[in-house]
């Protein structure tokens, strides 16, 4: 981690090398005892602190698939730097001796206007991850979003978090009775949103997992040996998890990359008539994610679909495309109020939401952090990872002048004159 990183809590990629009726309320849990483990935690200040812990933890391979990006990653270190050019824009005067930081999601309140993002293989990094993730959010009182690309089942997860605010995320598949039996079991294990990623028709060039020959699990190799021998926790934690991709059993044995697996299930021909008929099928709130054109997202309020989700996919898909942050104010205008807006990608600090709240989003999810969290101390760690944004939240906010997220508007931002 290099100076910047230290001060500015911004974890960057390498150069290259309506509801009508009141929404329910998440009861947050009761926090954990404290240990060592949480001791150590503690001691992390920022996103950035948890992001070398997680670093320390993991095997290289391991921990540059949480943190690379395509081919030279320049959308990567876009969507985490494009904050930089939003100032924010105090006022005084008002009352904020009592902040809610509170939010209505799809019908769901929030304890805060954050949701853990669909993140894949989460167990592979820490032993029952997803359940660990889900965990945490439902202790802090915000949703938890299980990706299809799991190690734990949709079924696993929702026995280990019964109380949890449970979302779905579901690929387009080759196999469509596949899918539907993925939607069905996820209604039956009563996941309540059901979010579709429609960015991902084929895997992105990402060169450091080519380079590292990264699998699930991974293969042994001559070159990762005295790297893996130096992360015993890791590693004593990977011996004793079924590691897989847990909603596709069937996919059989061995060594796979993300990228065969993706090349082998998913469906490139995936189009808008498709979309609309999932969005038919699921009873359910919906949100599209991988949205960042205005157009696209048009669209999607025209078929019914009650949330977009403005994401480049953590620059892990095309590069060179704009930032979330970045795409997020057109997006805003041309939704105009008619569905919810997530923001997913870039965010490390709470004045980054304050940021995206103000040029038009509901609610930002956090993928690397959650996954940094994650590796440095499983449940632990991601509660780590909300409390971190949650103070900074609550800091920005009172000296903001903003006592509610509904004081929060586009008056409060200006855009750097270098940056125009």
């Amino acid at each position: 981690m290099d100076a910047n990183e230290r001060h500015t809590g911004r974890a960057l990629a390498p150069r290259p090398s309506s509801a009508l009726t009141p929404p329910p309320v998440m009861a947050p849990a009761a926090a954990p005892t404290r240990t060592r483990l949480t001791a150590r935690l503690q001691r992390a200040h920022t996103i950035a602190d948890l992001r070398a812990l997680a670093a320390r933890r993991l095997p290289k391979a391991v921990f540059d698939f949480i943190d690379g990006g395509a081919e030279d990653e320049r959308t990567l270190r876009d969507n985490v730097e494009a904050f930089e050019s939003w100032m924010l824009m105090p006022r005084v005067g008002v009352d904020v001796g009592t902040r809610d930081l509170s939010r209505s999601i799809l019908g769901c309140r929030a304890s805060l206007p954050l949701m853990m993002a669909p993140t894949g293989l989460a167990g592979f990094f820490w032993p029952d991850g997803e359940v660990a993730g889900a965990q945490a959010a439902a202790r802090a009182g915000i949703p938890y979003c299980l990706s299809t690309n799991s190690v734990a089942s949709i079924e696993q997860v929702a026995a280990g978090v019964p109380e949890g605010e449970r979302w779905f995320q579901l690929y387009f598949l080759r196999d469509r009775e596949w899918m539907r039996a993925l939607l069905c079991r996820a209604v039956a294990a009563r996941y309540r949103v059901l979010c579709l990623t429609v960015d991902l028709a084929v895997q992105g060039r990402r060169e450091r997992d080519l380079r590292n020959a990264f699998t699930m699990p991974l293969r042994p190799r001559l070159s990762t040996a005295l790297d893996l021998a130096r992360r015993p926790a890791w590693l004593a934690g990977a011996a004793r998890s079924r590691l897989g991709f847990g909603n596709f059993a069937v996919a059989g044995p061995g060594f796979t990359s993300v990228a065969q697996h993706v090349a082998s299930l998913f469906d490139p021909s995936a189009n808008w008539d498709d979309i609309g008929r999932i969005r038919d099928q699921w009873r359910g709130p919906m949100a599209l994610k991988g949205l960042l054109h205005p157009a696209d997202a048009e669209r999607a309020v025209s078929l019914g679909i009650e949330a977009v989700i403005v994401s480049n996919h953590g620059g892990r898909q095309l590069d060179d495309v704009p930032a979330a942050i970045t795409a997020l104010p057109d997006v805003a205008e041309a939704v105009a109020g008619r569905a919810e807006i997530i923001l997913d990608g870039g965010v490390r600090r709470g004045t980054d939401v304050i940021k995206a709240l103000a040029l038009g989003a509901t609610a930002c999810s956090l993928g690397r952090p959650f996954l940094w969290g994650l590796s440095a101390g499983g449940t632990e760690g991601v509660s780590r990872t909300i409390e971190i944004c949650r103070s900074e939240l609550d800091n920005a906010m009172t000296l903001l002048g903003t006592p509610n997220l509904d004081a929060i508007t586009r008056d409060h931002v200006r855009m750097r004159r270098d940056a125009r």
